[in-house]
């Protein structure tokens, strides 16, 4: 008679742990992946909070749900009908997507309300799909939105940046708005796109600006800005017209190798050199330009422009010399 073989119960018992902690190993997966992919999408208000509590912000790789209003921050008053936010904390942003409205300022009721970033402020390589509003914002460290894209309108109007400003290939899909901005030191648009019309009416930049390889796809205007640094266009490309009227260029002019459909800088004021060399443009206009030390060099590139307008334009070496 045979015996029957019994069940190994040890062996039993060893493969039931396995798996048991082979589907434990999956859940934790499982429940971490779930954690991951729901901290991808971060309120705007939960970000408002830890900058209430004066929380440095730094975000990676996310979506910010809701509108980032800082105006909603803390006040205090400045005058009867004019607030003030200040965000004490560093704020910075990179790869993230914000779905709604980010306001550095507000009018509501008759009251506006403005913020003041006394750190750094960054938005690197960020995607707005709704208004970013900047206006009379004031930033004392360095402000970088460098490989950010605009999809809807921006607005810089009348801020401040005390220190960098880093607008490197950047895009802005609808208008800009940098009336009256100041530029405390170097502003760099390197290789900036502007789909729409974009207004500098009255900016003042302190020190060098930057906007070689700038691609300006419709117009610009530039009238009444006032540069103290190196004003470096070269290799920019004007498709739109572009309107540098009643300028005051207090250091260096560079517009080489640019691309100027139809430009005007009437009355224009060049302290010292202004280079305009190989400049493809269909009209220019100097009317009424003066050139207060140097002759501007211009030399065209094939073929000339159609309308190249030097009437009333001077140069005051040696004497007032009129340029004709």
């Amino acid at each position: 008679m045979i015996a029957k073989a019994q069940p190994n119960r040890s062996g039993q018992l060893l493969v039931s742990k396995l798996l048991a902690i082979l589907l434990i190993g999956l859940s934790c997966v499982a429940c971490t992946a779930t954690a991951t992919s729901s901290t991808k999408n971060v309120s705007a208000a939960s970000i408002l909070e830890k900058l209430k509590k004066q929380e440095p912000i730094l975000l990676e790789n996310r979506t910010i749900e809701g509108d980032l209003d800082f105006t909603t921050l803390a006040t205090y008053p400045e005058t009867e009908t004019v607030r003030k936010a200040v965000i004490e904390s560093p704020v910075f942003f990179k790869n993230c997507v914000f779905t709604g409205k980010v306001l550095g300022f507000s009018q509501r009721e008759r009251q506006t309300t403005l913020c003041e970033f006394r750190k750094n402020l960054s938005f690197v390589d960020c995607k707005f799909n709704d208004v970013a509003n900047f206006q009379s914002v004031s930033v004392a460290g360095i402000s970088c939105f460098s490989k950010s894209q605009f999809n809807r309108i921006a607005s810089f109007e009348g801020a401040r940046f005390g220190s960098e400003a880093y607008f490197d290939n950047i895009l802005f899909a609808q208008e800009a708005h940098f009336q009256t901005t100041y530029f405390g030191k170097m502003a760099s648009f390197w290789k900036s796109t502007w789909a729409a019309t974009s207004y500098f009416q009255g900016a003042i930049f302190n020190g060098d600006a930057q906007f070689n390889l700038a691609d300006f796809r419709a117009n610009l205007d530039f009238s009444l800005c006032t540069s103290y640094g190196l004003l470096n266009f070269t290799y920019a490309k004007f498709t739109g017209r572009s309107i540098f009227d009643n300028c005051r260029f207090k250091n260096a002019v560079d517009f080489n190798s640019t691309t100027l459909k139809e430009a005007s800088f009437q009355e224009a004021f060049f302290d010292t050199k202004a280079s305009f060399v190989s400049v493809k443009s269909e009209s220019i206009s100097f009317e009424n330009a003066f050139f207060l030390s140097l002759k501007p060099t211009l030399e065209f590139s094939s073929p000339q422009p159609a309308t190249l307008t030097m009437i009333g334009s001077r140069v005051a070496a040696s004497g007032t010399v009129r340029i004709e």
